[in-house]
């Protein structure tokens, strides 16, 4: 008996819910309501009221709204508790009470506009009701229309608040919405909300949402309109002012703003009310009526305010005075100007386009609740904005530059904002500056993870977990892999792996938490976190928080790796996601943009440094799982990453070590014959040699302005670098190789060892067909020596595979297992290698011989495979071979298909040839052998057309030797016929087809994945042993024995799941200093990206828009004033606003000049008198400074300083007082070795003219060398060090919304003039080197500087600075024949740490004083300084 589901009825309501349990709790709540209003809200007359429900307008609107008429007596209370708990509506954050004009007005088009849609923000962004007077006339249709045109949600439930107070003896038709009887409240009243009716009363607006009906017993046809007008007015104040006084769900006080627009007395009566109330109100300026009259007047004080003043102002406003009440309006008004703290005009500015009403109205609030004297206000205001997510109020109006907020509270209300998912409150607050270094504890990251999104996957599975910091740990094991090293885990208080994510040092002993503090997983509430901006990142990443995740982004250390983890995780999250396809989407396209941010800021720092890009990118990453940015990369299959050419490069250098470039015959030949190593192979430069070609080399990287600067610092990561590329770091200090280093470091190469494999493999698979063919007895059981040596042979390649198995970068056995089962190269070799023990193994049967033959040839089949596979290396052939395993997924494909037909034609052909065939053999050759071998031409056509009498085919019924003869059947040749039209023409065309589609997907990414797959191959030999096949054996026995002493003898504990990964460990100073310097370029990147982003075509094109519409709305104010204006006055408009226009269209005066003058060529080396000396100069014009101008009559003196001339080790020989045709010859234009100075210019090649360099910008008005030592350029280094000019609370201070910089600076004791430490490079003496030696020698006595703060300032100088300038520096020391050439690098102390109690000192001789000074375009400095300050302002985004 089968048992049948039974599903209840639907039960479909005039709703369409299709619930009966829905249908009777509505029951229910009606029956709430209608108890609630009878027992508590009466009309007018005192009866219970009989009008309230819903209502449904008429007249083409879907609009519904519910109602209730009440006495104008009823008490608030029962009000609220009516909207809130019957109505169901939220208490709101704010009630904006709109009042204005009652009758129908016109707004001019612009302001219409804006009012309508700002209006509609305000209440949106901020959770407001709006209340008015609920009518389709005046100001309240106008409120209508904002809703109609730009509300973005249009049903009932999340639609905006609009609640309507109206009169109800005024109301049109007001006899529908009466309930007869009881039962009719729960009916819809249909309500005609048609224009231009007869009759008397007014229309309810169709697009509020709540309408109450405030009833006084009268009605209009009966009392008169004046007896009813005004009657709602003392009701709906008291509501809102009991609406006031209530509080949010956050604790935050209701607001009320009053905004008045056009209007009569009556609304100046409401302001005067607004302003007893302390309630803020804001005017619409441009409305007309007393809305102008108020703007105007809110300029004047009181005693300006007169009868007579406010008589000119209503005429000119275009409306009637009333002589009777115009004293009482004089005294209203001075009432409403006496408090202009509570008013706010909002008027239209054409020129500023993002300043609306909703702006004005918030600044009103604010300005009302403002105090400059008291801290909580700005706490509160700042709560408020929160409140409303109104993030560019809290940026442009509470977080300025003297905000006195405490740091601890702009910290928790940060963390309030990342509990909500403010995203933009988020950026405001990292822009101001939020201290979690300081404040954000392990209790609010435990936190975080609690009160994250519940949707996702990675929540239901951390709530399993109890939300736990381990669990968070155990939950990325589970994603990221088991080799994943949590810095979440459980540990010991006093061991260092628990201190890995707090703000503390570890001391072994030393770090013991209290007993008695309350802890979460052993750590304390209280404990800091060491990298919180790490950790905020990962929470939003694995949430899905994707603003916060990358506003957080821009603020953190070490970019590039937080992206590849970003990338990493967010594909891992991807891939959980289920059905939820949108979600899965999104995560992965935001996966692709954190990968394209890595490849960026990785290329740019690449670009600045190759060495420390390099080692960056193989540092080992504690904080995340102690993998390393090239490991993360390779997981998370980022080939866009791995193919930049920064990585590609490294890969180089990887492949082939210390060897330059040499044909792969050579690198054989010398593999071979060991003695060739020392006379064909070429080797790359020594450290020494390159490292002096790379310091004084000038930088150009396609025309960027950041340009490399080499760094005596980087010999550090140099030998780092070394020591991964298994080459002994002494050899760093080698000025050349010895001839047992040649040959360690060849024989070390991956290159070298791929080669030798190569050549050793194809002798294997020459000895191996050689078996196959000729070494390989079928007649008796006799194995070679040729076999023997093919058995050792293939022992080793078993060997290697389980070296290469045990090797995997994992830490447990299983992931290692699938890890190596994911290589499809694995699995050929393992079952080549199967195959050839079970066929060496049926080797000693004479019986299996054959079978092991066989077997022997399918396994040297298999292992021929593996040459695609070598050669994948190549950068032809393996893009090629990429495509081709492409193209074998799209046979697979097709091979389903293909099978379908021919299992379709084999089963039938073989029913009607061979009907009760029972020999499964004939059976599988019917079905599968016959129909497959006729797609390539083999049609069997005697078979299919048998004919008995032709003999064609071989075949006999009773014969047990021949074949069982066909059935003549003429269906069988048609069957044949359709099926090979299908399979040779449709099937086949559609696989080339299939083919030709992959060729063009791939075509363009070929390149991007051998790139990517190319790391796996060179990895694999670099890490291979460098012996080949046989003889690695001696490597595999080596291993095993330090194995055995490493396990047994030193019993280490080898549970690092990367010691064979490309990987360095640096110290913890050089980490810092080397994420300081990725930090800076990465800053940069973000910068840059930003701006290239403002500049896309998109963004111009929505900005032209914007302007264009203000323009076209501003021509159509000017239209509809020229109606209305007179002559003389339009004239006078017209021309301003065409000015207006002018500025809006241009961004302001704009310059006809057809040639701008140029700046004029170095000036301050053609000063007068040349420094030091009375010697004067030629004067030299402008246009007389270019060598290329012919000036024949220039003679200038020659001047050389006695101390020159007198040829100190500094200085050159005097050439002139040689004869042209016999002076020495210096290596100008190149690096002199035998002085070791660079006499390259960074401007380029300089002119020589007998033997005496030019000057590259011209004339000087002076020859010979003057002050300076050498002919040519003169290289100096200029160090500009910077900080953040804080106040005495800390706080970065602001100039024009710009962080303010400072420098140190000395006052030059030469010229008097305040200057940037510098000096010139000594000979054999690297750039970095002048920088942190002339700063020391000019700014600072590192006498008086105890030694935390030496280290201090010696991080920051090794952190390698930030180049601002390289080239021709505008000196007064400058002749013809000898200038200053200058790098000047930026070295920023971004927390303010490094100099905090550094006293500055300088050196006697050296400079008079230094000091701090700000950073500002009204200095004045020696040289080219100021023009370095302000590309370091730039750099920093700083003022200047």
């Amino acid at each position: 008996m089968t048992s049948r589901k039974v599903y209840p009825k639907r039960i479909t309501t005039l709703s369409g819910v299709s619930d009966f349990r829905l249908k009777h709790k509505a029951k229910k709540n009606v029956s709430g309501i209608d108890a609630f209003i009878t027992n508590n809200i009466k009309q007018g007359n005192g009866d219970p009221t009989d009008a309230y429900g819903q209502i449904e307008f008429g007249s083409g609107t879907a609009n519904t709204a519910k109602y209730v008429k009440v006495s104008n007596t009823t008490r608030v209370e029962i009000i609220h508790q009516l909207i809130t708990k019957h109505w169901n509506l939220k208490t709101p954050n704010l009630i904006i009470s709109v009042t204005g004009g009652a009758k129908n007005f016109t707004l001019r088009t612009r302001l219409k506009e804006v009012f309508r849609r700002s209006l509609i923000k305000a209440s949106e962004t901020t959770g407001a009701w709006i209340t008015t007077g609920g009518t389709r006339t005046g100001v309240m249709k106008h409120v209508g229309k904002a809703v109609e045109q730009y509300a973005a949600v249009k049903d009932d439930e999340k639609r905006v608040v609009t609640i309507g107070v109206a009169p109800w003896g005024v109301i049109h038709k007001r006899n529908v919405l009466l309930n007869h009887q009881r039962a009719d409240q729960m009916i819809p009243k249909v309500y005609d909300a048609e224009e231009g009716f007869e009759g008397s009363g007014t229309l309810l607006d169709h697009n509020h949402s709540h309408f109450i009906l405030v009833d006084n017993g009268m009605e209009d046809d009966r009392d008169g309109a004046s007896a009813i007008y005004g009657s709602e007015i003392e009701l709906r104040t008291n509501l809102e002012g009991y609406l006031g006084g209530l509080q949010t769900s956050r604790r935050v006080n209701v607001l009320i703003v009053c905004v008045i627009v056009q209007g009569g007395p009556g609304s100046l009566k409401t302001v005067v009310g607004s302003i007893q109330h302390e309630t803020p109100v804001v005017i619409v300026e441009g409305s007309g009526g007393w809305a102008d009259v108020l703007a105007n007047a809110s300029s004047m004080n009181q005693k300006q305010m007169n009868r007579d003043t406010l008589a000119e102002m209503i005429n000119e406003c275009g409306m009637d005075v009333n002589e009777e009440k115009l004293d009482d309006w004089t005294e209203m008004v001075k009432e409403c100007i006496s408090r202009k703290d509570l008013l706010t005009v909002f008027s239209l500015d054409p020129t500023d386009l993002s300043r609306d009403l909703d702006i004005a109205i918030l600044e009103a609030l604010l300005k009302a609740t403002s105090d400059d004297a008291d801290v909580a206000q700005s706490q509160q205001q700042l709560k408020l904005a929160i409140a409303w997510d109104r993030s560019d109020i809290a940026q442009s109006l509470i977080l300025t530059d003297d905000a006195c907020i405490p740091k601890k509270t702009i910290a928790k209300l940060f963390y309030e904002v990342l509990e909500g998912n403010k995203h933009e409150f988020c950026k405001v607050f990292l822009n101001f500056g939020v201290d979690l270094k300081q404040y954000f504890t392990v209790k609010d990251l435990h936190s975080l993870y609690k009160s994250a999104s519940k949707n996702l996957v990675f929540y239901k599975k951390l709530c399993k977990r109890n939300f736990s910091l381990q669990g968070v740990g155990e939950l990325l094991l589970e994603y990221l892999g088991k080799s994943y090293i949590s810095v979440y885990k459980k540990r010991r208080p006093d061991s260092p792996k628990y201190c890995a994510i707090l703000d503390v040092e570890y001391e072994e002993g030393k770090f013991v938490p209290e007993i008695n503090e309350q802890k979460i997983e052993g750590w304390s509430y209280k404990c800091k976190l060491d990298d919180p901006y790490r950790e905020i990142f990962q929470w939003a990443i694995l949430f899905n928080y994707r603003e916060i995740a990358m506003h957080v982004f821009e603020y953190m250390f070490g970019s590039t790796q937080a992206a590849i983890m970003a990338s990493r995780m967010l594909k891992v999250l991807a891939s959980q996601m289920g059905r939820d396809q949108e979600t899965k989407h999104q995560m992965e396209a935001d996966a692709d943009e954190y990968e394209m941010l890595a490849t960026g800021i990785f290329s740019k720092c690449y670009l600045e440094n190759q060495i420390k890009s390099f080692t960056f990118l193989i540092a080992r990453l504690p904080k995340w799982g102690s993998y390393t940015c090239l490991h993360v990369a390779i997981e998370a299959n980022d080939k866009h990453f791995v193919s930049c050419p920064g990585v590609q490069n490294f890969f180089d250098e990887i492949w082939t070590s210390k060897l330059s470039d040499n044909h792969w015959l050579h690198i054989i030949a010398a593999g071979l014959f060991p003695p060739l190593i020392f006379t064909t192979i070429r080797y790359d430069e020594t450290d020494e040699e390159r490292g002096a070609a790379e310091d004084h080399a000038p930088a150009v990287a396609n025309g960027m302005e950041m340009q490399p600067t080499p760094r005596v610092e980087d010999e550090e990561y140099i030998v780092g670098f070394k020591t991964f590329n298994n080459t002994d770091p002494e050899l760093a200090e080698m000025s050349d190789y010895t001839l047992m280093q040649k040959l360690v470091i060849f024989y070390d190469a991956p290159i070298v060892t791929f080669w030798l494999n190569v050549v050793f493999f194809l002798f294997y698979l020459g000895l191996f067909a050689y078996v196959v063919l000729s070494g390989f007895q079928l007649t008796v059981v006799s194995v070679s020596a040729w076999e023997y040596l093919l058995l050792a042979w293939t022992s080793t390649f078993l060997l290697e595979e389980f070296r290469e198995f045990i090797n995997q970068e994992a830490r447990y056995f299983s992931e290692k297992f699938q890890i190596h089962m994911k290589e499809a190269w694995n699995i050929m070799d393992l079952t080549s290698l199967v195959l050839f023990y079970i066929g060496f193994g049926l080797r000693y049967d004479i019986r299996y011989l054959f079978e092991a033959l066989t077997l022997y040839a399918i396994a040297f089949m298999v292992q021929c495979m593996r040459l695609v596979h070598i050669f994948a290396v190549h950068p032809v052939l393996g893009p090629k071979i990429i495509m081709v395993g492409k193209m074998l997924k799209d046979l697979l494909f097709f091979l389903f298909i293909l099978i379908v037909f021919l299992l379709a034609y084999g089963i039938a052909s073989q029913a009607l040839l061979y009907p009760s065939e029972t020999n499964f053999t004939d059976i599988l050759v019917g079905v599968i052998y016959r129909p497959y071998w006729q797609i390539y031409g083999e049609l069997f056509l005697e078979e299919i057309n048998f004919n008995p009498n032709a003999g064609d085919f071989a075949c006999n019924d009773t014969d047990p030797g021949l074949p069982r003869c066909p059935r003549t059947t003429p269906v069988v040749p048609i069957m044949s016929a359709l099926y090979l039209l299908f399979a040779n023409v449709l099937l086949l065309n559609l696989l080339i087809a299939m083919f030709s589609y992959t060729f063009d997907k791939i075509q363009s990414q070929n390149k991007e994945i051998w790139m990517f797959q190319r790391y796996h191959l060179i990895t694999d030999y670099y890490f291979r042993p460098p012996f080949v096949p046989p003889f690695i054996i001696l490597s595999h026995l080596y291993l095993f024995l330090g194995f055995l002493y490493r396990k047994i003898i030193s019993r280490m504990e080898l549970d690092d799941p990367f010691r064979r990964t490309l990987k360095t460990n640096l110290d913890e100073e050089d980490w810092k200093a080397l994420r300081q310097w990725e930090h800076w370029h990465a800053k940069e990147f973000v910068r840059e990206k930003q701006k290239d982003d403002e500049n896309k075509v998109d963004h111009q094109l929505s900005r032209i828009n914007l302007r264009m519409d203000s323009i076209t709305t501003t021509l159509e104010d000017l239209e509809n004033r020229m109606r209305a204006s007179s002559h003389a006055k339009l004239n006078a408009l017209i021309n301003k606003k065409f000015n207006q226009l002018e500025r809006l269209v241009g961004g302001g005066s704009v310059s006809h000049a057809k040639n701008p003058p140029k700046a004029p060529v170095h000036v301050k080396a053609r000063c007068r008198t040349y420094p030091n000396s009375k010697q004067k100069k030629v004067t030299v014009p402008d246009d007389k400074v270019l060598w290329k101008v012919e000036w024949k009559d220039y003679k200038p003196p020659s001047y050389t300083d006695p101390i020159v001339a007198a040829n100190p080790v500094w200085a050159d020989e005097d050439l002139e007082k040689y004869d042209p045709k016999s002076r020495p010859a210096l290596p100008y234009n190149k690096f002199d070795q035998k002085e070791k100075v660079l006499r390259r210019s960074h401007t380029g090649t300089y002119l020589v003219v007998d033997g005496i360099p030019r000057n590259p910008k011209g004339r000087t008005g002076i020859e010979g060398r003057g002050l300076l030592g050498r002919y040519g350029p003169n290289h100096a280094a200029d160090p500009v060090v910077t900080r953040w000019k804080r106040n005495k609370a800390g706080d970065v201070m602001k100039t024009n919304d710009k962080p303010v910089l400072e420098f140190v600076a000395i006052l030059r004791a030469d010229t008097g003039e305040w200057a940037i430490p510098g000096g010139m490079v000594e000979p054999g003496e690297a750039v970095s080197q002048t920088l942190q030696r002339e700063f020391g020698e000019e700014a600072l006595d590192v006498d008086g500087v105890d030694m935390d703060e030496q280290r201090n300032i010696q991080l920051l100088f090794k952190s390698g600075g930030l180049e601002l300038f390289r080239g021709y520096c505008d000196d007064a020391r400058n002749t013809d024949n000898a200038w200053i050439e200058t790098v000047a690098c930026n070295f920023h102390d971004e927390v303010g740490d490094a100099f905090k109690h550094v006293e500055f000192s300088p050196r006697e001789g050296e400079a008079r004083a230094v000091s701090w000074i700000e950073v500002s375009h009204k200095l004045k400095l020696f040289a080219s300084h100021h023009d370095y300050l302000k590309k370091a302002a730039d750099l920093h985004n700083a003022y200047f």
